[in-house]
């Protein structure tokens, strides 16, 4: 008997796959172009377009900076966002799990535009700025995406009932220290590593922040990628090529972390 609805199903899954693959597949092939004018593909293969990227001092350093404020993001998320969570966790305050879940949605309430023109408001003084620092990027990227790395600790937490683990613990005798280093922190890895993930991919992508904050010195990658498609449609595509490979670089770097700490996909709810 002929399932029309399981070849709808299909359909639509093949049609939305080509639709999210389909332009990446474009702008890989677009990098490796001479020439992109009026065609439905580029003419001719080259590398001179990856050169250029490579040997242009604004997009490399552009990238560092990108990294390095994505990777700062994840450390002052992780030392913020686990002992809050925590602390939040074992209040048992409704007032405050308020509070959590009104951070958690505040990237949703607030646009990045709104924020940063407030924060170009509140640190834009005549005799004081950090416009156009890392420094109030980071403190940007920060506030932006706190919330995709505490929900999934505070996920974790209920999900291996803390409370039990820590009365156990310390019916056994375990101290505070002990407790945190051997017991707390292994079993919240799956959550840290999930919001590290998401933390990491959000702020090496974030434009509207960067655009608004940053300075000629600290752009990052995706201010200076808008800037590309100004000059050519090879040198546009190979520089989108860079951040692409950038990001699944980090992945497969996770994936690898992932197997030697022995934590299944399926932990994090990938």
């Amino acid at each position: 008997m002929f399932n029309f609805r399981g070849l709808l199903k299909y359909l639509l899954l093949g049609m939305f796959i080509i639709y999210l693959l389909l332009p990446m597949a474009l702008i890989i092939i677009g990098s490796f172009g001479k020439k992109w004018f009026g065609t439905p593909f580029p003419e001719g293969v080259t590398l001179e377009w990856f050169q250029e990227v490579f040997s242009n001092v604004m997009f490399t350093r552009a990238l560092w900076m990108s990294l390095f404020i994505a990777a700062m993001t994840v450390a002052m998320n992780l030392l913020i966002g686990i002992p809050a969570v925590y602390a939040i966790y074992m209040s048992h305050s409704k007032m405050l799990q308020r509070f959590f879940d009104s951070v958690i949605i505040l990237p949703i309430a607030v646009p990045p535009l709104v924020m940063g023109m407030g924060l170009i408001q509140a640190y834009n003084w005549p005799s004081f700025s950090l416009v156009g620092t890392w420094q109030i990027l980071l403190a940007a990227h920060c506030v932006f995406t706190l919330p995709f790395m505490i929900k999934p600790i505070m996920a974790n937490l209920h999900l291996i009932e803390w409370e039990k683990l820590n009365e156990a613990a310390e019916s056994l005798g375990a101290g505070a220290w002990f407790k945190t280093r051997q017991v707390l922190l292994p079993n919240l890895f799956p959550g840290i590593i999930a919001g590290a993930l998401m933390t990491f991919a959000i702020s090496l992508g974030e434009f509207q922040l960067a655009v608004l904050l940053s300075g000629s010195l600290t752009q990052t990658y995706p201010v200076a990628l808008y800037q590309a498609f100004y000059f050519s449609t090879g040198f546009a595509c190979s520089a989108t090529s860079v951040l692409l490979v950038a990001a699944v670089l980090s992945l497969w770097g996770l994936t690898l972390l992932m197997k030697f700490m022995g934590i299944k996909r399926e932990e994090l709810g990938m």
